[in-house]
Protein backbone atom coordinates (compact mmCIF):
# COMPACT_ATOMS: atom_id res chain seq x y z
CA UNK A 1 0.00 0.00 0.00
CA UNK A 2 1.23 3.51 -0.99
CA UNK A 3 2.63 5.28 2.01
CA UNK A 4 2.08 8.47 0.35
CA UNK A 5 -1.53 10.24 0.03
CA UNK A 6 -0.60 12.64 -2.73
CA UNK A 7 2.61 12.37 -5.50
CA UNK A 8 3.35 14.85 -7.23
CA UNK A 9 6.26 15.48 -9.93
CA UNK A 10 7.69 18.21 -12.21
CA UNK A 11 4.08 19.31 -11.63
CA UNK A 12 3.28 22.82 -13.40
CA UNK A 13 -0.11 24.86 -13.57
CA UNK A 14 -0.05 27.97 -15.66
CA UNK A 15 -2.44 30.88 -16.28
CA UNK A 16 -1.22 32.51 -19.17
CA UNK A 17 2.52 33.32 -18.65
CA UNK A 18 1.88 33.48 -15.21
CA UNK A 19 3.23 30.16 -13.22
CA UNK A 20 0.92 29.39 -10.53
CA UNK A 21 2.70 25.86 -9.89
CA UNK A 22 5.94 25.75 -11.39
CA UNK A 23 7.78 22.23 -11.36
CA UNK A 24 6.34 20.77 -8.09
CA UNK A 25 7.83 17.76 -7.15
CA UNK A 26 6.50 16.18 -3.87
CA UNK A 27 5.59 13.08 -2.12
CA UNK A 28 3.01 14.14 0.70
CA UNK A 29 2.11 11.33 3.65
CA UNK A 30 -0.71 9.89 4.77
CA UNK A 31 -2.18 10.92 7.93
CA UNK A 32 -1.85 13.95 10.41
CA UNK A 33 -2.68 17.77 9.84
CA UNK A 34 -0.42 19.32 7.61
CA UNK A 35 -0.27 22.62 7.12
CA UNK A 36 0.04 23.95 3.38
CA UNK A 37 1.61 27.36 4.01
CA UNK A 38 2.35 30.30 1.79
CA UNK A 39 2.01 33.73 1.09
CA UNK A 40 -1.21 35.48 -0.91
CA UNK A 41 -0.88 34.36 -4.79
CA UNK A 42 1.96 31.80 -3.73
CA UNK A 43 -0.39 29.11 -5.49
CA UNK A 44 -1.92 27.00 -2.83
CA UNK A 45 -5.23 27.48 -4.00
CA UNK A 46 -3.95 25.94 -7.44
CA UNK A 47 -2.20 23.10 -5.83
CA UNK A 48 -5.33 21.86 -4.02
CA UNK A 49 -7.87 22.66 -7.27
CA UNK A 50 -5.21 20.40 -9.20
CA UNK A 51 -5.37 17.34 -6.23
CA UNK A 52 -9.19 17.79 -6.03
CA UNK A 53 -9.36 17.60 -9.91
CA UNK A 54 -11.07 20.68 -9.90
CA UNK A 55 -8.46 22.35 -12.65
CA UNK A 56 -5.84 20.07 -15.54
CA UNK A 57 -1.94 20.00 -14.93
CA UNK A 58 -0.30 21.79 -17.52
CA UNK A 59 2.94 19.34 -17.06
CA UNK A 60 4.47 17.02 -15.01
CA UNK A 61 2.58 14.05 -12.90
CA UNK A 62 0.00 13.92 -10.32
CA UNK A 63 -1.57 11.03 -8.60
CA UNK A 64 -3.89 11.09 -5.45
CA UNK A 65 -4.97 8.66 -3.37
CA UNK A 66 -3.52 6.01 -5.98
CA UNK A 67 -5.38 8.04 -9.10
CA UNK A 68 -5.28 10.71 -11.31
CA UNK A 69 -7.56 12.84 -9.76
CA UNK A 70 -9.20 14.94 -13.44
CA UNK A 71 -12.11 13.11 -13.98
CA UNK A 72 -11.88 10.56 -11.58
CA UNK A 73 -14.93 9.62 -9.34
CA UNK A 74 -13.32 6.78 -8.03
CA UNK A 75 -10.57 9.64 -6.56
CA UNK A 76 -13.46 12.20 -5.60
CA UNK A 77 -15.29 10.53 -3.40
CA UNK A 78 -12.43 9.65 -1.10
CA UNK A 79 -11.49 13.36 -0.83
CA UNK A 80 -12.97 17.23 0.08
CA UNK A 81 -11.89 19.98 -0.96
CA UNK A 82 -13.88 23.21 0.66
CA UNK A 83 -13.09 27.23 0.59
CA UNK A 84 -14.78 29.99 1.94
CA UNK A 85 -16.64 31.48 -1.15
CA UNK A 86 -18.35 28.36 -2.65
CA UNK A 87 -20.76 29.27 -5.00
CA UNK A 88 -24.73 27.91 -4.57
CA UNK A 89 -28.13 28.20 -6.08
CA UNK A 90 -29.51 31.67 -4.27
CA UNK A 91 -32.73 29.70 -2.84
CA UNK A 92 -30.91 27.36 -1.93
CA UNK A 93 -31.49 26.37 1.68
CA UNK A 94 -28.12 24.92 4.43
CA UNK A 95 -30.24 21.88 4.85
CA UNK A 96 -30.91 20.88 1.08
CA UNK A 97 -27.03 21.63 0.69
CA UNK A 98 -26.63 19.29 3.90
CA UNK A 99 -28.63 16.54 1.93
CA UNK A 100 -26.61 16.89 -1.23
CA UNK A 101 -23.15 15.82 0.89
CA UNK A 102 -25.18 12.87 2.36
CA UNK A 103 -25.86 11.63 -1.35
CA UNK A 104 -21.96 12.62 -2.18
CA UNK A 105 -20.20 11.41 0.60
CA UNK A 106 -20.97 7.59 1.92
CA UNK A 107 -19.49 8.52 5.27
CA UNK A 108 -21.16 11.91 5.88
CA UNK A 109 -22.53 12.13 9.20
CA UNK A 110 -25.44 14.25 8.79
CA UNK A 111 -26.33 14.40 12.56
CA UNK A 112 -22.43 15.53 13.54
CA UNK A 113 -23.18 18.27 10.87
CA UNK A 114 -26.59 19.44 12.40
CA UNK A 115 -25.23 19.10 15.71
CA UNK A 116 -22.55 21.70 14.77
CA UNK A 117 -24.75 24.07 12.94
CA UNK A 118 -26.77 24.19 16.37
CA UNK A 119 -23.20 24.51 18.40
CA UNK A 120 -22.30 27.66 15.91
CA UNK A 121 -25.62 28.80 16.04
CA UNK A 122 -26.52 28.53 12.48
CA UNK A 123 -29.88 27.96 11.33
CA UNK A 124 -30.02 24.83 9.16
CA UNK A 125 -33.47 26.68 7.15
CA UNK A 126 -31.30 29.87 5.97
CA UNK A 127 -30.64 30.32 2.99
CA UNK A 128 -26.77 30.13 2.26
CA UNK A 129 -27.21 33.46 0.14
CA UNK A 130 -28.34 35.26 3.53
CA UNK A 131 -24.90 34.27 5.60
CA UNK A 132 -22.12 36.93 6.59
CA UNK A 133 -18.80 35.61 5.42
CA UNK A 134 -17.64 34.63 8.45
CA UNK A 135 -20.62 32.25 8.52
CA UNK A 136 -20.65 30.80 5.07
CA UNK A 137 -16.67 29.85 5.95
CA UNK A 138 -18.34 27.80 9.15
CA UNK A 139 -20.63 26.33 6.93
CA UNK A 140 -18.33 25.05 4.98
CA UNK A 141 -16.18 23.98 7.25
CA UNK A 142 -18.95 21.89 9.31
CA UNK A 143 -19.60 20.14 5.41
CA UNK A 144 -16.30 19.34 4.89
CA UNK A 145 -15.25 17.64 8.22
CA UNK A 146 -18.88 15.84 8.27
CA UNK A 147 -17.68 14.14 5.22
CA UNK A 148 -15.24 12.42 6.96
CA UNK A 149 -13.64 11.97 3.83
CA UNK A 150 -10.10 10.44 3.16
CA UNK A 151 -8.30 13.23 2.24
CA UNK A 152 -9.61 16.53 3.68
CA UNK A 153 -8.45 19.67 2.06
CA UNK A 154 -9.66 23.38 3.65
CA UNK A 155 -8.67 26.44 1.41
CA UNK A 156 -8.25 28.85 4.25
CA UNK A 157 -11.13 27.34 6.10
CA UNK A 158 -11.44 30.48 8.86
CA UNK A 159 -11.76 33.19 6.39
CA UNK A 160 -13.91 35.68 8.00
CA UNK A 161 -14.65 33.89 11.48
CA UNK A 162 -14.09 36.21 14.54
CA UNK A 163 -11.48 34.91 17.11
CA UNK A 164 -13.90 33.19 19.21
CA UNK A 165 -15.87 31.29 16.51
CA UNK A 166 -11.77 30.22 15.17
CA UNK A 167 -10.88 29.23 18.49
CA UNK A 168 -13.87 26.70 18.14
CA UNK A 169 -13.52 25.82 14.93
CA UNK A 170 -9.69 24.46 16.08
CA UNK A 171 -11.10 22.65 18.75
CA UNK A 172 -13.48 20.84 16.95
CA UNK A 173 -11.71 19.97 13.95
CA UNK A 174 -8.62 18.85 16.53
CA UNK A 175 -11.08 16.94 18.14
CA UNK A 176 -12.81 14.83 14.85
CA UNK A 177 -9.59 14.56 13.86
CA UNK A 178 -8.96 12.50 16.82
CA UNK A 179 -12.07 10.45 16.91
CA UNK A 180 -11.33 9.88 12.92
CA UNK A 181 -7.88 10.28 12.12
CA UNK A 182 -7.36 10.70 8.23
CA UNK A 183 -5.34 13.35 6.23
CA UNK A 184 -6.32 16.85 6.54
CA UNK A 185 -4.65 19.51 4.59
CA UNK A 186 -5.27 23.38 6.09
CA UNK A 187 -3.88 26.26 3.63
CA UNK A 188 -3.73 29.53 5.29
CA UNK A 189 -0.99 32.68 5.13
CA UNK A 190 -1.26 33.00 8.70
CA UNK A 191 0.46 30.37 10.48
CA UNK A 192 0.44 31.59 14.28
CA UNK A 193 -3.05 30.22 15.04
CA UNK A 194 -1.92 26.47 13.19
CA UNK A 195 1.62 25.92 14.48
CA UNK A 196 0.53 23.53 17.78
CA UNK A 197 -1.54 21.72 16.08
CA UNK A 198 0.07 20.68 12.75
CA UNK A 199 2.10 17.60 12.42
CA UNK A 200 3.97 18.77 9.00
CA UNK A 201 4.40 21.72 7.16
CA UNK A 202 4.01 22.79 3.51
CA UNK A 203 5.96 25.89 2.61
CA UNK A 204 5.62 27.13 -1.48
CA UNK A 205 6.07 30.87 -2.90
CA UNK A 206 5.64 31.69 -6.37
CA UNK A 207 5.01 28.12 -7.15
CA UNK A 208 7.33 26.27 -6.18
CA UNK A 209 8.31 24.18 -2.43
CA UNK A 210 10.56 25.90 -0.38
CA UNK A 211 10.39 22.83 2.31
CA UNK A 212 8.06 20.02 3.43
CA UNK A 213 8.95 19.15 6.64
CA UNK A 214 8.25 17.96 10.22
CA UNK A 215 7.45 20.82 12.65
CA UNK A 216 10.82 19.77 14.86
CA UNK A 217 12.80 19.92 11.72
CA UNK A 218 11.39 22.92 10.83
CA UNK A 219 12.83 24.13 14.45
CA UNK A 220 16.26 23.37 13.04
CA UNK A 221 16.48 25.00 9.99
CA UNK A 222 17.39 28.21 11.52
CA UNK A 223 18.19 30.51 14.55
CA UNK A 224 18.15 33.63 15.56
CA UNK A 225 20.85 36.01 17.31
CA UNK A 226 20.37 39.05 19.30
CA UNK A 227 23.10 41.58 19.94
CA UNK A 228 25.04 45.41 19.37
CA UNK A 229 24.88 45.60 15.30
CA UNK A 230 28.92 45.78 15.34
CA UNK A 231 29.17 42.47 17.76
CA UNK A 232 26.15 40.90 15.28
CA UNK A 233 27.80 42.14 11.60
CA UNK A 234 31.22 40.21 13.00
CA UNK A 235 29.40 37.13 14.82
CA UNK A 236 27.56 36.57 11.42
CA UNK A 237 31.28 37.19 9.12
CA UNK A 238 31.04 33.14 8.40
CA UNK A 239 27.81 32.34 8.74
CA UNK A 240 25.26 31.72 6.06
CA UNK A 241 22.66 34.45 7.17
CA UNK A 242 18.59 34.24 5.99
CA UNK A 243 17.84 38.08 7.50
CA UNK A 244 19.23 40.68 9.20
CA UNK A 245 18.07 43.57 11.06
CA UNK A 246 20.74 46.12 12.38
CA UNK A 247 19.32 49.18 14.16
CA UNK A 248 20.04 51.91 16.14
CA UNK A 249 18.32 50.28 18.93
CA UNK A 250 17.70 46.51 17.96
CA UNK A 251 19.72 43.98 15.81
CA UNK A 252 19.01 40.64 14.76
CA UNK A 253 20.32 37.88 12.19
CA UNK A 254 18.45 34.86 10.97
CA UNK A 255 21.08 32.12 10.55
CA UNK A 256 21.10 28.81 9.01
CA UNK A 257 21.85 26.13 11.47
CA UNK A 258 21.22 24.04 14.17
CA UNK A 259 20.45 25.49 17.25
CA UNK A 260 22.52 23.85 20.46
CA UNK A 261 22.86 24.55 23.95
CA UNK A 262 26.54 24.52 23.02
CA UNK A 263 26.41 27.18 20.90
CA UNK A 264 24.48 29.27 23.10
CA UNK A 265 27.04 28.89 25.99
CA UNK A 266 29.57 29.92 23.58
CA UNK A 267 28.12 33.26 22.18
CA UNK A 268 27.41 34.59 25.63
CA UNK A 269 31.18 35.74 26.54
CA UNK A 270 30.15 38.42 23.40
CA UNK A 271 26.76 39.38 24.89
CA UNK A 272 24.81 37.67 22.01
CA UNK A 273 21.60 35.85 22.85
CA UNK A 274 20.50 32.85 20.69
CA UNK A 275 17.08 31.50 20.57
CA UNK A 276 14.56 29.42 18.08
CA UNK A 277 12.94 30.95 15.35
CA UNK A 278 8.85 30.39 15.21
CA UNK A 279 8.24 28.14 12.50
CA UNK A 280 5.56 31.57 11.36
CA UNK A 281 8.68 34.03 11.51
CA UNK A 282 10.55 31.71 9.75
CA UNK A 283 8.27 30.84 6.71
CA UNK A 284 7.52 34.70 7.18
CA UNK A 285 11.57 35.03 6.22
CA UNK A 286 11.98 32.61 3.66
CA UNK A 287 9.61 34.03 1.63
CA UNK A 288 9.66 38.05 1.63
CA UNK A 289 10.51 40.05 -1.03
CA UNK A 290 11.42 43.41 0.58
CA UNK A 291 14.56 43.76 2.09
CA UNK A 292 15.05 46.22 5.39
CA UNK A 293 17.10 48.72 3.23
CA UNK A 294 14.61 48.95 0.83
CA UNK A 295 11.84 49.72 3.87
CA UNK A 296 13.67 52.85 4.90
CA UNK A 297 14.32 54.57 1.58
CA UNK A 298 10.29 54.74 1.84
CA UNK A 299 10.86 57.46 4.70
CA UNK A 300 13.27 59.02 2.79
CA UNK A 301 13.06 62.33 0.85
Amino acid sequence: MDDFIIRAKELTKSYGKVRAIDNLSININKGGLIGLIGRNGSGKTTFMKLCAGLLDKNEGELMVLNGEPMNNLEVSEKLVYTYHNIEYSKKIKLIDIIYSFKIMYKNFDEYFALKLLKFFDINSKDKYIQLSQGMMSTFNFICALATRAELTMLDEPVLGMDITVRKAAYEVLLRDYSEYPRTIIISSHILSELEGMLSEILLINKGKLLFYKDIEEIQQIAYRADGRGDVLKDYCRDKKVLYSKIGEFDSFSIIYGKLTEELIDMTKARNIALSKVRPEDLCGYLTQDHKEDELKCLWKK
